[in-house]
């Protein structure tokens, strides 16, 4: 009896050895940080350097002297912004091939110990993760057949259906779409809104960067027609067109900042050029609906500090005069450029707001919040700023700074389109987005579901428009920067949606 018992406590010990191994720690070179933005970079490339390597876990790194040596590499970055900075940190692991970027930020000097600690311990985790992934599974004894067995015939592979745009989450779409791409237009082009589609075919597309709106036509090819700028300092932060007095003619709304205070302009877009009906008015524009035709445009004024003051209002033209009317009455947080409408499946109207995190907020007809994402949204670089010395005490900054947020879109049938944009580095008001998706969701009267998503492509998305005939989405996409120069390239595409 003790023998079998002796038997089986020894075969128990021998199954189990392999299970609880452990892997021995990762040869690992810590170099230099690179630093940037900070007075004393040379102090700091070898501190940041030596403080992270101390707070490795020994249990999964042995650190060594020399690159060549090591089996894990890894390269780190110090970014300091007025007072937030960023630590970047890349994992290279030559054994498995693989590239993994970890980083942690934080604010002020007393936060960088902390921050190197969190960083450590980030690390730490993506180690243990990466190494209960890489462990081999234990042999399965090999178990031979009492008869020969036919191999089974090997089923044909089953042809991927291609992709469109739009990914549908349950049944990709099994139809190509329609996609078409501009060449790259010289610099960056941050705002733009369609116009008519006439007779023969051609649509009329109009962009704007700080200083320039040009009106280009779209065919067989992207012909431009007209340009119309604006005298500097003044900036253009956002065009929209509309035909609110209905003579089939669009009108161009164009949001204008001139030292620091809003200098707006209307635009009349007669096919062949941009003539100004209206300018010097106190409004932020947006508009609202898909089609130019019954499209709204609102308006709101901005208060002495640089904030979204009073209510959001209608725009009515008469002649080329202009007024409020019907203001609305938003939820809390809501502004003209972060708030959409919105018709659910009871056919009551909804709020959706988008707010300063990027998730979105639905509200009832009474302002009561209904439900919040989960998920962020948005992602501009647009911006304004003022002088705002309150500011000094709290940001570091003399000026306020106000981003204008990516425009949602209601469709007729419900759906409500919002886009996307990722980067690598977005601390405070440093923004910088190179990577881009669109999403189409629906309010189900609980909350917002996901119809169908785009493909993520590169580049910053600026914006975009809808045609609602044609059911394409028209996107403007940054493809290039120059932050030195101001230089850059821009390029308009267009996809269906089906």
């Amino acid at each position: 009896m003790n023998s079998i018992l002796l038997a089986v406590v020894s075969t128990l010990l021998f199954i189990a050895v392999p299970l609880v191994s452990v892997a021995a720690p990762l040869k690992t070179y810590v170099s230099e940080f690179n630093v940037v933005g900070a007075q004393n970079k040379d102090d700091l490339k070898q501190s940041l350097q030596g403080m992270l390597a101390s707070r490795l876990n020994p249990d999964q790194v042995q650190l060594v002297e020399t690159q060549d040596k090591a089996e894990l590499v890894i390269s780190g970055s110090y970014s300091l912004f007025g007072k937030l900075f960023s630590l970047d940190v890349l994992l290279k692991n030559k054994g498995a091939g693989t590239l993994t970027k970890v980083f942690e930020q934080g604010n002020g000097q007393d936060d960088l110990i902390p921050a190197i600690n969190r960083l450590g311990q980030k690390i730490d985790r993506e180690l243990a993760n990466t190494a209960a992934l890489s462990a081999p599974l234990p042999a399965k004894p090999e178990v031979k057949s009492p008869w020969t067995v036919s191999p089974a015939a090997m089923p044909e592979p089953v042809k991927a259906p291609a992709k469109g745009y739009a990914i549908h989450p349950a049944t990709p779409d099994e139809n190509d779409s329609a996609a078409w791409t501009s060449g790259p237009l010289n610099g960056v082009f941050t705002t733009m809104a369609l116009g008519r589609l006439l007779p023969s075919g051609e649509r009329e597309i109009f962009i704007a960067n700080d200083h320039q709106i040009r009106f280009y036509l779209k065919g067989a090819e992207l012909k431009l027609v007209a340009e119309a700028s604006v005298p500097l300092p003044a900036k253009i932060l956002a065009i929209d067109t509309a035909d609110l007095d209905g003579d089939g003619v669009p009108e161009l709304y164009a949001t204008i900042m001139d030292r620091e205070s809003l200098s707006s302009r209307v635009y009349r877009a007669d096919g062949s050029s941009l003539v100004v009906i209206a300018k010097d008015l106190p409004w932020f524009f947006r508009g609202m609906g898909a089609d130019m035709k019954t499209r709204t445009i609102y308006a709101q004024e901005m208060g002495t500090s640089g904030e979204f003051y009073g209510t959001v209002a209608e725009l009515a033209k008469t002649g080329d005069r202009f007024a409020t009317k019907n203001p609305l009455k938003l939820p809390r947080h809501a502004s003209i450029l972060n708030f959409g409408l919105l018709t659910g499946p009871s056919g009551k109207m909804v709020f959706v707001v988008m707010d300063a995190d990027g998730y979105l907020v639905v509200s009832d007809s009474d302002r009561q919040e209904l439900w919040k994402s989960i998920d962020k949204f948005g992602g501009t670089e647009t911006y304004f700023k003022r002088k705002d010395y309150t500011q000094i005490g709290n940001t570091g900054d003399q000026y306020r700074w106000t981003f204008l947020e990516q425009r949602m879109m209601s469709l007729p049938d419900g759906t409500l389109l919002v886009p996307h944009n990722e980067g690598t580095l977005n601390i405070g008001n440093n923004r910088a987005y190179n990577k881009h998706a669109m999403f189409a969701l629906r309010w189900n009267g609980t909350k917002l579901v996901e119809k169908w998503h785009s493909r993520q492509e590169a580049g910053y998305l600026a914006d975009y428009a809808y045609d609602t005939a044609a059911r394409e989405i028209v996107l403007l996409e940054v493809v290039q920067k120059d932050a030195f120069s101001g230089n850059g390239k821009t390029a308009i595409s267009i996809n269906r949606v089906d």
